[in-house]
């Protein structure tokens, strides 16, 4: 089945700040920072929250439990919060929140499908403004086509890509044993020959 995101979900774009208004109460909630995020992850953890005040008048939409935020500026990225709305946490501009209203599709799939998917890259390459610095639009991520496996197909691939979450760190651990065995065969060897300039 394929469909496009507005059909399926309820999507918007985060506050922007504004100067701040002196007659308003202040409010503290937490709020997410691009820099907090992590490349591969999909699941957004608590320690990655950061606290705000806020000081305006305008009405705040709270994340609730599966929302996904898409970064709108940069690298198209999606997370998964598994908070609750009571929790208060609240994205900036920066992001694009997604909220399902179908229980066909996996927000894990659904992140995975914008992370992942050659088809999702591509559109985001295509329809992103900016040179420098991408821009992903509201409307062209409500405009996006997306095909939605049965929800085996979805754990299927959802396993698929934690296996090679696995085998990549693997990877990593391994290249950083051969880093280690690099740096100390070539301190060993400036060794000996600091020891056989002194011997002459």
């Amino acid at each position: 089945m394929e469909t496009k995101l507005k059909n399926i979900a309820e999507i918007y774009t985060g506050f922007t700040q504004r100067p701040i208004e002196d007659s308003v109460d202040s409010l503290s909630l937490k709020t997410i920072l691009i820099k907090d995020l992590i490349q591969n992850q999909v699941v957004l953890s608590n320690d990655q929250f950061s606290e705000i005040e806020w000081v305006y008048e305008s009405k705040l939409k709270f994340l609730s439990h599966n929302s996904i935020i898409v970064v709108a500026r940069g690298e198209p990225r999606a997370y998964v919060f598994k908070g609750q709305e009571s929790d208060q946490v609240a994205v900036s501009n920066q992001f694009i929140v997604v909220n399902l209203k179908v229980d066909e599709i996996k927000p894990e799939f659904l992140a995975w499908y914008f992370n992942h998917s050659r088809a999702m890259r591509s559109y985001f390459e295509m329809n992103s403004r900016g040179s420098m610095l991408m821009m992903l639009s509201i409307s062209t991520l409500k405009e996006a086509s997306i095909t939605i496996p049965t929800l085996t197909e979805q754990d299927e691939i959802l396993l698929l890509a934690e296996e090679s979450m696995k085998g990549n760190d693997v990877i990593a651990y391994v290249q950083r044993l051969m880093n280690l065995r690099t740096e100390y065969n070539q301190a060993k060897s400036e060794q000996i020959l600091m020891q056989a300039k002194v011997a002459q």
